[in-house]
């Protein structure tokens, strides 16, 4: 078994194209052979077919959608794809989107500035019903989205909105055709959407495969595709194996192309077999993360936090828990995130930092070892679901430990996931788990720590990250912008607003003889419409 490679920082790898066993040139040909299936391991059915209401489940919602912008994976610049080109009006306030001609949707629908701008209609009024957060977040100041002409279409905001170029790369922004406009948010979730993509979602069944079949006609990938024409692939079939042995096992005995979240245990199946390739598919996101409740009466101290923040050690947290592609956090994001800087000096393990900081603060060492200040102990609840960033509760009891060593009693409560998202509205915690949403833009940042959109609720106001952020949310240019980030960021880092854990890329197993697989954007949108098989 081979391993694809982390080239230096993980920086490298996340926002660059990684390719199995071929080459640009051959995938660039609209050819391809004869008709080929790819059979794709993944752990869980999804939830909701609807991608912009359910970014979890990017692998299935990207796959039969088109988006109005691409953006280039080795540059990080923005390119055509549905809008043949695009103009930023009146300082950021307003987008005109010119459309590019002929597309039509799987069903046979045309393409109109009509319909995009229907579309950020749809967007906006689930937004504000609750059920499309992440696109409410992008859309933040949205006025409204009309049709100029048949192919000119134009979004306006009450403020400069710095990010919304960015954000119509986002497959929670793909295009939807009128029909599934026509829907409701149940019935797009129940049957999905029908994009313009260069998949169609063929077959569905409950808790055991989705079927995808390739969309005849399709010709209007972009540039970053890498390839003129239909997907080379004639059918995607994604088969829901919870269990990751199978899923290795399937990789190895040739069942199953490409598999999912795949550890240490799986890669160890494979060890060995010349014909299984481990792909390491790094993200763009804000890290996996602790979220620290500040309204909170012991973590409003800030020299509880800043204890917190100096008194784990990350790298040895990861060499413990974690294996191929898990790296200690350097930022609030990943390293190739186009807003990374790396900060690691905040991040340093200083435990005798974290003591003398409690001990400053009044926090003294207690008969039983852990710390107390005016005859309140020093006690913290971490709540986790069974589901967070794949971290078994012997990680949890290792920070445990790690923390009472400087006198802080860390209490572990593990939770479902549905008790987790009741507590995350009721402000009623201390600190949680995160595992980092991806979004490749600065407000991807603000979405998690500015204050009035943080998906935990009931932190206290923090003036200096959430000033900054708001600014840079408004701010066109790209200079000033990072320049306000990294005024947020360091806040937040030393102020301890947020504990970052470790950076993370997907692990996947797959055999040889898949051959241009790519992930331009994050680990979760592989652009199969590329893929080719031997």
């Amino acid at each position: 078994m081979t391993r694809a490679p982390l080239t230096g920082p993980l920086a490298a790898a996340t926002a660059a194209t990684l390719l199995l066993a071929g080459c640009a040139g051959d995938a660039a040909s609209a050819g391809g052979g004869s008709p080929t299936q790819l059979r794709v391991a993944y752990g869980w059915y999804p939830t909701c077919f609807d991608y912009a209401q359910s970014n979890p489940f990017a692998l299935f919602g990207r796959q039969v959608l088109d988006t109005l912008l691409s953006e280039n994976p080795e540059t990080g610049e923005l390119e055509p794809y549905l809008a043949e080109s695009w103009e930023t009006l009146d300082g950021g306030r307003a987008y005109e989107f010119t459309l590019r001609e002929g597309v039509t949707f799987s069903n046979g629908e045309e393409l109109t500035a009509a319909v995009v701008a229907d579309n950020f209609e749809s967007l906006w009024a689930l937004a504000e019903q609750g059920v499309s957060i992440t696109p409410g977040a992008y859309l933040r100041g949205y006025q409204q989205a009309e049709a100029i002409d048949e192919q000119t279409v134009r979004v306006t905001f009450d403020e400069p909105n710095a990010g919304f170029l960015q954000a119509n790369t986002e497959g929670q922004f793909g295009i939807i055709a009128p029909a599934s406009l026509a829907a409701t948010p149940e019935e797009r979730c129940a049957e999905g959407t029908i994009g313009s993509g260069p998949f169609v979602l063929d077959e569905r069944v409950q808790d055991e495969r989705v079927e995808y079949l390739r969309r005849d006609g399709y010709d209007w990938g972009p540039a970053a595709f890498g390839r003129a024409g239909e997907a080379a692939l004639e059918r995607v079939t994604i088969q829901i194996v919870p269990e990751e042995s199978l899923r290795a096992a399937g990789v190895v005995s040739g069942e199953y192309d490409l598999a999912y979240s795949i550890t240490d245990t799986g890669l160890a199946q494979a060890e060995g077999v010349d014909e299984v390739e481990t792909v390491l598919a790094a993200d763009r996101s804000v890290v996996n993360t602790l979220v620290v409740n500040t309204a909170d009466p012991v973590l409003a101290d800030p020299a509880v936090r800043q204890a917190l923040q100096r008194g784990i050690d990350r790298a040895e947290f990861v060499e413990t828990f974690y294996g191929a592609g898990v790296e200690p956090a350097t930022d609030v994001v990943s390293r190739g995130h186009r807003a990374y800087t790396d900060h690691s000096e905040l991040l340093t393990h200083d435990p005798e930092c974290s003591q003398a900081t409690l001990e400053e603060a009044g926090w003294l060492a207690g008969s039983d070892g852990v710390r107390v200040r005016d005859g309140e102990r020093l006690e913290i609840e971490l709540t986790f679901a069974g589901s967070d960033i794949g971290t078994a509760t012997a990680g949890w009891e290792y920070l445990q430990s790690q923390l009472a060593d400087l006198g802080i009693a860390l209490e572990l409560r593990q939770v479902s996931d549905a008790e987790q998202a009741d507590l995350r509205t009721s402000g009623q915690w201390q600190l949680a788990v995160y595992q980092g949403a991806s979004r490749g833009d600065a407000d991807g940042i603000a979405a998690f720590y500015a204050t009035d959109l943080a998906p935990w609720s009931g932190q206290a106001p923090r003036p200096e990250v959430d000033g900054p952020l708001a600014e840079q949310a408004t701010t066109v240019d790209p200079e000033e912008r990072q320049r306000l980030v990294d005024e947020a960021v360091t806040a937040i880092l030393e102020q301890g607003y947020g504990i970052p854990l470790f950076d993370s890329a997907q692990v996947l197993l797959a055999r040889d003889s898949v051959r241009d697989l790519t992930f331009p954007i994050n680990a979760w949108e592989p652009i199969l419409h590329r893929v080719q098989k031997d």
